[in-house]
């Protein structure tokens, strides 16, 4: 009987693996000057690989570590476009900093996710 309740537990640990997900993250961040566009890009993990994985990104805007100059005001720093690039293999965002020259840069903070669900299709 003992045998039979220790197996039963092991198929369902088995079958909550297998119903499962893996979820890998990526990220980068990139300083944005004042009166500057840039864009960062960040892959997705295992990238299209799978028929069944799930791809998002998200952003934020931060103030530097160090600050040398005035203070920026981050309702000037305009996201102009977000999305999959490169075929869907990437995540970019695209800012633009409108506070004024002297003025410290911001920093954008990218992170692409990928959930691939279990078993791998």
């Amino acid at each position: 009987m003992a045998g039979t309740a220790v197996g039963l537990a092991l198929a369902a640990v088995a079958f909550a693996f297998a119903a499962g997900a893996i979820t890998k993250i990526n990220s980068g961040s990139l300083i944005v000057p004042a009166g500057q566009t840039r864009t960062m890009t960040v892959p997705y993990p295992d990238a299209l690989e799978y028929g069944n994985a799930r791809y998002s990104g998200s952003w934020r805007l931060m103030l530097p570590r160090s600050h040398s100059g005035r203070a920026p005001s981050i309702a000037k720093v305009t996201v102009l476009r977000t999305g999959s690039v490169q075929g869907g293999s990437a995540y970019a965002v695209r800012v633009h900093n409108a506070n004024a020259s002297g003025t410290t840069p911001v920093r954008l903070e990218v992170t692409a996710t990928t959930v691939e669900p279990l078993p791998h299709h």
